[in-house]
């Protein structure tokens, strides 16, 4: 919790980073369910995005078959993962509707609206790094199989490190974007939430 010295409360409540961190691991112990289903949705866009990284480098640097990666699968990339944000920003707009009195009980006690504004996205980087490692891993193993037995996997293990890494970082940030994007709007409510209206909120 916010650390409160001194008559100025506005002027002097802090929220360390160790403090902030662990208040979010808290927070996500305590909804396991909801957490499994955000880290599960982002695992699947981000899988999906590694499959097709990976396939076209694949066949556009190794191969001499005559295949490709159509545009299409490029679109479907692309509303897999804006499906994705719609469903997190659902599912994070439930949940800060049901901590609507812990946030209260914090403002009572002198968090601004940049510590409440902190800890909710803390709490999405976490399960956007979980996700993008997850979906990464997911994605490449698919990849690995589905495209070792067509095109045979001495083809498929000539992806270099690099490109590998590449792909990596790419499903990190991506996973990232679509966490932080779906959390600012339920973020910037709770933030703005007057404490007694917090308290009025019935779930």
């Amino acid at each position: 919790m916010p650390e409160i010295t001194g008559k100025e409360t506005t002027k002097k409540v802090w929220l360390s980073i160790e403090e902030t961190f662990d208040l979010s691991l808290k927070n996500i112990r305590r909804r396991p369910t909801k957490t499994a289903y955000n880290i599960a949705t982002i695992v699947l866009g981000t899988s999906f995005l590694t499959f097709i990284t990976l396939a076209s480098i694949v066949f556009r640097r190794y191969t001499e078959a005559a295949i490709s990666i159509e545009a299409y699968q490029y679109w479907l990339a692309f509303i897999s993962l804006l499906l994705c944000v719609m469903s997190i920003t659902d599912s994070m707009a439930i949940a800060v509707l049901e901590r609507s009195k812990e946030i209260g009980i914090m403002k009572c006690m002198g968090a601004l609206d940049r510590h409440i504004l902190l800890l909710i996205f803390t709490e999405s980087t976490i399960m956007s790094l979980a996700g993008g490692i997850l979906g990464f891993l997911s994605g490449s193993i698919i990849a690995t199989v589905t495209y070792g037995l067509q095109l045979g996997f001495d083809v498929v293990l000539k992806v270099s490190f690099f490109e590998l890494l590449s792909c990596f970082g790419l499903s990190v940030i991506v996973a990232f974007a679509i966490s932080i994007s779906a959390s600012m709007y339920p973020a910037y409510k709770a933030a703005k939430a007057r404490p007694s209206e917090a308290f009025r909120v019935e779930v």
